[in-house]
């Protein structure tokens, strides 16, 4: 199964979700951006879904 992440960033929420190839959502996270979006990808990167992706979109 391949899947792809998707992140979001914006000034107030950083969202990720993870898909597959027949586009279905596989796991979506939303966090408080709070003025450090590095720290917010990191959190995100660290709390979704551990599945392997074949790309990532931002």
């Amino acid at each position: 199964m391949k899947a792809y992440l998707g992140i979001d960033v914006g000034a107030v929420s950083t969202n990720l979700a993870i898909i597959d190839e027949n586009r279905q959502v596989l796991d979506t996270l939303y966090i408080q951006t709070n003025g450090n979006p590095i720290k917010a990808v990191q959190e995100g990167l660290r709390k979704i879904k551990k599945i392997p992706v074949s790309g990532v979109g931002a």
